[in-house]
C-alpha cells in the first residue's frame, strides 16, 4: 500500500512539473492560448476569437476551460497549459482505474505507468493542443462502453457506464470534432464484423444516450449557427470532409508516416507491441464480449484511419496510446518479470539520445563525420545548450534501462524505475527547449519592446501572425496583407483585417504612434518601395517599425487588454 501511494505520489510530481518554467511556442500553443485569452477578455463564450477575428476552425472545449483558467491564474504559461495536463493525468488515472477493472486487479497500475512512461504522451500532455483533451474524453467514452459490456443487460449498473460512455463522447465532440463518434462507431462495425458478434449494438441505450449526447454537444453549435450561418458548413465540410479527404490544409505526408511517430512514441514499451496488440486479435478463447481485441481494433483503426487522411500532424495518432498501454498493462499483469525488451529498448534509446546530444553539440565534428544536420547558423549555439537537456535526458534512461534489465526478474520494481524515468526524460526534453525559445517564442521579443508595442495606439502585423505575440503582450494586432487560417473568419468580419500593402500607407502615413512589426524580407521589400520606415528593433526573424515621425507621448488604445 506505501508502496502504491509513493509511487502516485512520484507520477503526480513529475507529472506536475515544468508548465510555468517554457514559454509559449508558436503556433499551437500560442494559437490555442490566445483564443482563451480573448474569450476570457470579451466574455463570448459562443464565439472563439483568434486576433478579434471569429475562429470556428474547432469547437470550444477547451477554450471554455483555458479562458477560466485565465481568469483565475491570468495570462500565465500555467493557464494556457492547465487543461492539457488536467486531462493527460485525468487520463492516466483513468487508465489506472479501467485497468483494475477489465483486466483484473495489478493490471490497472501497470497499464498507468506504461502511459505515463510513454515518452509522446508524456510530452503532448505538457505541450497546449486539443488533442490531450480529446484523448482523455475519447477514452473515458470508450472505456466507459467496454464496462457497460461487462455488466448485466439492462442492469443499472450497464445504463449508468453508458450513460457516462454519451457523456465522454459528446466532450469529446466539443474538444475537437466528429472523430469524437467516427473513431469509436467504426471500431465497434469492425469488431461486430470481425466476430459476427452484434450483441454490444444491443446495450447502446441509443434514445437515451443520444438524447444526454445531443444535449450537452448541441447546444453550442445550434448558438455558434445563430450568430454566423456560414459556420456549420465551413465546420462540417471543410474542416472535416475537405481535411481528411484533400490536401488543402498543405500537410502532405506519406502513408506510412505515422509508424515511426507511434514506434518512437511507444518508447520504452515499443518493444510489448507485438504481444500485448496482435495477440488479442488472433487469440481470445471467451465467445462473450472481448474488450481486449476491441482495444486492439480501436488502437489499429485510429492509426489506420489518419494514415488514410490527406492532412497528417503527429499528434493526430494520440488517442491510441490509452488503449495501447491497457494492452500492455494487461499483458504485464500475466507476467512474473519485466520482459527484457522494455529495458533494452531504454538503453538503445539512451543511447540515441546521447548520440544526438553530441551531434548537436560538436555540429564541425558532426559533419566531418558525415551527419550534415543542415542546422541554421543562428541556431547552432541554441542547439548546444539543448544538447546537454538531451544528454541529461541520455544518462536518466541509460541508467534505467541499466538497473532495470539487472532487476527484470521484480517487475514491479524494475517497471515502476523504467517508466518514471520515461517520464522524467520527457520532461528534461521539454525543460531543454526553453533554449530554443529565442526562435520558437516571442517572450523575450515582448520582454525587450513590450512597453513601446503596448502603447502604440496600433500594432501592425505586416505580412506575418504570430499568436504568440498577441497572448504575451495581451493586445490584439492589426493583420496587413495577411489570411492564411483567419480567411473563413475574415469571410464574416471583413474589417478584421488591412487586406493589401496599397490599403496600408495612408493608414500608415497618418498615424505616427503606431508600430508594425515584420520580417527581415518584408521590411528590406518596403524600404526599396521607398515607405516611411524608422527602425525601432530588429533580430534575425522580427523588424519592427514606427513611421518617421513618432511623438513624445504615443496615445494608448489597448485592444482587448485585460
Amino acid at each position: 500500500m506505501k508502496h502504491g501511494t509513493a509511487l502516485v505520489l512520484l507520477v503526480l510530481l513529475l507529472w506536475s512539473l515544468g508548465l510555468s518554467t517554457r514559454s509559449i511556442t508558436r503556433p499551437d500553443e500560442g494559437r490555442y492560448a490566445e483564443i482563451a485569452r480573448e474569450m476570457a477578455v470579451t466574455g463570448d463564450w459562443v464565439t472563439p476569437h483568434l486576433n478579434g477575428i471569429p475562429y470556428f476552425e474547432k469547437p470550444p472545449l477547451q477554450y471554455w476551460a483555458t479562458a477560466g483558467a485565465i481568469r483565475l491564474l491570468g495570462p500565465t504559461e500555467t493557464a494556457a497549459r492547465a487543461w492539457t495536463a488536467l486531462t493527460g493525468l485525468a487520463c492516466l488515472l483513468w487508465v489506472w482505474f479501467l485497468g483494475n477493472r477489465l483486466f483484473g486487479i495489478g493490471a490497472g497500475w501497470r497499464a498507468g505507468l506504461v502511459l505515463s512512461g510513454s515518452i509522446y504522451f508524456a510530452a503532448l500532455g505538457h505541450i497546449n493542443s486539443l488533442d490531450m483533451g480529446l484523448t482523455f474524453w475519447m477514452t473515458f467514452s470508450v472505456g466507459s462502453f467496454l464496462l457497460a459490456q461487462s455488466a448485466q443487460p439492462a442492469s443499472r449498473a450497464m445504463r449508468h457506464w453508458m450513460r457516462l460512455a454519451w457523456a465522454g463522447a459528446a466532450a469529446a465532440l466539443l474538444s475537437k470534432g466528429l472523430i469524437a463518434l467516427a473513431l469509436p462507431g467504426t471500431t465497434l462495425l469492425l469488431y461486430s464484423l470481425w466476430t459476427r458478434d452484434f450483441s454490444p449494438w444491443k446495450r447502446l441505450t441509443p434514445l437515451t444516450g443520444g438524447l444526454l449526447f445531443l444535449l450537452l454537444a448541441a447546444p453550442w453549435f445550434w448558438l455558434a449557427a445563430q450568430v454566423h450561418p456560414e459556420f456549420l458548413p465551413f465546420f462540417f465540410i471543410h474542416e472535416h470532409l475537405q481535411r481528411f479527404t484533400s490536401t488543402v490544409h498543405q500537410r502532405v505526408e506519406p502513408f506510412w508516416y505515422f509508424l515511426p511517430v507511434l514506434l518512437a512514441g511507444l518508447f520504452p514499451w515499443t518493444g510489448l507491441l507485438w504481444s500485448s496488440v496482435f495477440k488479442p486479435l488472433r487469440h481470445v478463447q471467451a465467445k462473450s464480449f472481448s474488450p481486449q481485441r476491441f482495444l486492439a481494433l480501436y488502437a489499429l483503426f485510429v492509426v489506420g484511419f489518419f494514415s488514410l487522411s490527406g492532412s497528417k500532424l503527429p499528434s493526430y495518432i494520440l488517442p491510441a496510446f490509452p488503449a495501447l498501454a491497457l494492452l500492455m498493462g494487461r499483458q504485464l499483469h500475466h507476467q512474473t518479470h519485466l520482459p527484457g525488451q522494455v529495458p533494452a529498448t531504454g538503453i538503445l534509446g539512451g543511447a540515441f539520445l546521447a548520440l544526438v546530444a553530441a551531434l548537436l553539440a560538436f555540429p564541425q565534428g558532426a559533419k566531418a563525420l558525415g551527419f550534415d544536420l543542415d542546422v541554421d547558423p543562428d541556431m547552432v549555439s541554441l542547439y548546444q545548450v539543448y544538447a546537454r537537456w538531451i544528454a541529461g535526458a541520455a544518462v536518466v534512461l541509460l541508467g534505467a534501462g541499466l538497473w532495470s534489465w539487472q532487476q527484470r526478474s521484480h517487475q514491479a520494481s524494475a517497471l515502476s524505475l523504467m517508466a518514471l524515468s520515461s517520464l522524467l526524460g520527457a520532461q528534461l526534453l521539454l525543460q531543454g527547449s526553453e533554449s530554443l525559445a529565442a526562435v520558437t517564442s516571442s517572450k523575450a521579443l515582448v520582454q525587450q519592446q513590450g512597453t513601446a508595442l503596448r502603447q502604440a495606439s496600433q500594432v501592425y502585423s505586416v505580412g506575418t501572425y504570430d499568436q504568440v505575440l498577441d497572448y504575451y503582450l495581451q493586445r490584439t494586432v492589426t493583420l496587413v496583407a495577411f489570411q492564411d487560417e483567419l480567411a473563413f473568419g475574415l469571410t464574416l468580419q471583413p474589417t478584421g483585417a488591412i487586406a493589401t500593402l496599397e490599403d496600408f500607407l495612408p493608414l500608415w502615413r497618418s498615424d505616427p504612434a503606431a508600430r508594425a512589426i515584420m520580417n527581415p524580407d518584408m521590411y528590406e521589400h518596403l524600404l526599396r518601395a521607398h515607405w516611411p520606415l524608422q527602425l525601432q528593433f530588429r533580430d534575425s526573424r522580427h523588424v519592427i517599425v514606427a513611421p518617421f515621425s513618432t511623438p513624445a507621448q504615443p496615445e494608448h488604445h489597448p485592444a482587448l487588454a485585460r
